[in-house]
């Protein structure tokens, strides 16, 4: 019986608190975040976002223990009001274009598209460097 409590209790204290991190991801018209959520050692799930004038590009990147095993990507039209006082803002409708999905073997993506390689290395290099950067240091 102690030896079972000693082992939850130790469970709980070992399990770490999520940390989300914001980063920029690079210059577009409305803005470009990769959103981080870990664990202060490793990465637990990756979203990062473009939102450019006529299109909106989306990421996500599912973990299992530490290890990308798959990411979407997304495309999406950026819906605008065509008519009326306010033609040209945003209509709020914004249909998907392309969806991709890749499969990560040992961690690591194929993709053949460039421009999709490019995001998702982009993404990854810099999810993996803040996470090294908010990870615990183990001097003392």
């Amino acid at each position: 019986m102690k030896i079972t409590l000693l082992a939850l209790i130790s469970a709980i204290v070992a399990h770490a608190e999520l940390v989300e991190t914001t980063i920029d991801w690079r210059p577009a018209c409305d803005g470009a975040t990769i959103e981080v959520i870990s664990d202060g050692k490793k990465i637990e799930s990756v979203r990062a976002y473009a939102i450019h004038s006529l299109v909106i590009r989306e990421w996500t990147i599912h973990y299992v223990d530490g290890l990308a095993v798959s990411a979407e990507f997304r495309e999406r039209e950026r819906g605008k009001i065509k008519d009326g006082d306010r033609a040209g803002e945003d209509s709020g409708n914004n249909p998907i274009k392309k969806l991709k999905v890749f499969k990560a073997i040992e961690g690591k993506f194929n993709v053949a598209d460039k421009e999709l390689a490019d995001d998702l290395a982009d993404i990854l290099s810099k999810a993996k460097n803040k996470s090294e950067q908010d990870a615990p240091s183990n001097g003392g």
